[in-house]
């Protein structure tokens, strides 16, 4: 079934005018067939209104469940935003068809608008400045966790929203798909970044076979066929149980990392005893290790030696991952490390460069000596960390400062995602989250397991098992600069927005949460800047 999600003009009522949607959600014409045969004329009509919603199109007539699930998340939605209401649009008239909307035909679609950043309730793209990336996906994630029915896909064309996928004419809604009761259809692919499960619809694709055949490599007896199934399932827990890692049967970081560990050590006849060689050794025995070759030597053969160099790499952003296995990035990074340093001597890794790693490891993902304090102390704190990290620009502290004023409500104190609906309804609506319980915490929301993962690596620190380090204040503070810095929260950097040719305020907004709220905190950035300097 599919809901399709985008805000129109509104008046006394909201208004329908987004492109007639014709996607192809991936059931065949048998399938709706034998859906829709004998439930026409028995579609359910959602009313025009109720809690959290308001309904903007004339052929809102669609299956029970559809009509059920609505309710559940308008129910949700109106618990926290009691404006805007969720605008719901066509999902099918009465007797099926909806002349030009072909995927209204059977009962399964619905329209549905963006979500402005304020009460407002008016027509909207993605690129419209009222338009709220954060609370569209909140709206999008209650979606995929309503206990009524699963979701098959969701289109929409914001790259920044989890749990879409592009499709054209999807600037201004969504496109949720939802899975049909009696309908057997068609498992979700894979194919993408993230952790693999079992998860109904199984996943499926190269990723999962790619698994699958690691798996068998080492000895885990599975069948790969690219689903993700129950047999799939055992096979991860049995693996995880071997290698004494935690039992989830989820194949994430850590358990594809020693999986992948153990096929690179059996490709390459690594011993499973390492070296115990450490930098300082390389330092005291002035020993000279080649590093030109990623089949054979130290750094291959011994991976706590390998991981304990591109820890020092990835803290200087020289490497993107931790993975204890030499290979052309690790390599590559090297040599920018010895160039960066003008050091000599080829790629060979002798007693000046090990000193020089070990130079850079005890800067790079040092803390700040902040421990907490009121407004006044956190500002200066702020400023202090900022220069420490080589931040001189007034424009950039300025709009650090103004982020932490929007992102702690003017607390200046590390918060936790959601905390002005007070505890517990704060914790109950961060375990609806998909990311729990990796949702935002410090001076800036630090958000899902891979950025906990990254600065896990910088500063040498267990976040993945314990993220409410976090909270700590000069943990937190380090994060907000470092993040900010160099683009480690969406890819976009300070310096792509605000440098001495060019001062981006607005665009500087989508280094932390795309349009989200960038007027408000441009203005905050102007007022710092007349306040300090």
């Amino acid at each position: 079934m599919v809901l399709e999600i985008h805000r129109s003009s509104r008046s006394e009522t909201l208004q329908h005018n987004h492109t007639h949607c014709t996607a192809n959600i991936g059931f065949t014409e048998e399938e709706l067939e034998q859906f829709s045969w004998g439930s026409r004329g028995i579609f359910e009509q959602m009313p025009a209104n109720g809690d959290g919603y308001e309904c903007y199109g004339d052929n809102c007539y669609g299956r029970p469940e559809v009509i059920q699930a609505l309710k559940y998340v308008c129910n949700e939605w109106v618990k926290k935003y009691p404006k805007p209401r969720i605008g719901i649009g066509d999902i099918s008239t009465a007797e099926g068809p909806t002349p030009g909307h072909s995927s209204h035909d059977n009962g399964l679609d619905v329209d549905i608008s963006l979500v402005a950043n304020t009460d407002a309730e008016i027509g909207l793209t993605l690129r419209a400045p009222e338009y709220s990336r954060q609370r569209t996906q909140e709206l999008v994630d209650l979606f995929h966790n309503n206990p009524i029915l699963g979701i098959k896909i969701i289109l929409f064309n914001d790259p920044e929203i989890t749990g879409v996928e592009f499709w054209d004419g999807h600037d201004n809604h969504l496109h949720v798909s939802f899975l049909s009761p009696g309908i057997d259809s068609a498992p979700y692919s894979s194919d993408q970044q993230g952790d693999l499960r079992l998860v109904a619809p199984p996943m499926q694709g190269e990723r999962v076979r790619k698994l699958q055949e690691d798996l068998a490599n080492v000895g885990i007896s599975v069948t790969a066929d690219g689903i993700f199934g129950t047999e799939t399932d055992a096979a991860i827990r049995k693996f995880q149980a071997e290698q004494g890692l935690q039992v989830d049967g989820i194949a994430g970081f850590v358990t594809q990392t020693k999986l992948t560990q153990l096929i690179s050590g059996q490709s390459r006849g690594v011993s499973s005893e390492p070296s115990g060689l450490k930098l300082q050794d390389v330092i005291d025995q002035k020993q000279s290790i080649p590093f030109d070759n990623i089949d054979s030597g130290v750094l291959v053969e011994d991976q706590l030696f390998c991981a304990e160099i591109q820890t020092i790499l990835r803290a200087n952003h020289l490497l993107e991952v931790v993975d204890e296995i030499y290979g052309p990035q690790t390599q590559e990074a090297l040599r920018s490390f010895k160039a960066s340093r003008k050091l000599d001597g080829g790629d060979v890794l002798g007693a000046t460069t090990a000193k020089a790693l070990l130079d850079a490891k005890q800067g790079a993902g040092k803390l700040p000596d902040w421990k907490g304090g009121d407004k006044q102390a956190a500002v200066q704190a702020i400023i202090k960390e900022a220069h420490r990290q080589g931040i001189t620009s007034q424009d950039q502290i300025a709009y650090i400062l103004a982020t932490v004023q929007h992102e702690t409500a003017d607390s200046f104190e590390p918060v936790r995602e959601s905390y002005y609906l007070g505890e517990p309804e704060a914790e109950n609506h961060r375990k609806t989250l998909r990311y729990y319980p990796f949702y935002g915490r410090g001076y800036v929301q630090l958000t899902w397991d891979y950025n906990y993962r990254k600065y896990s690596d910088v500063l040498g620190l267990d976040l993945v098992n314990d993220p409410d380090i976090v909270m700590r204040p000069d943990i937190a503070l380090f994060i907000l600069v470092d993040g900010m810095k160099f683009g480690l929260f969406t890819g976009i950097k300070l310096d792509d927005c605000i440098s001495n040719n060019s001062r981006d305020f607005l665009k500087a907004r989508t280094i932390i949460n795309g349009t989200d709220q960038a007027e408000k905190v441009q203005s905050y950035a102007i007022n710092w800047q007349a306040q300090l300097w």
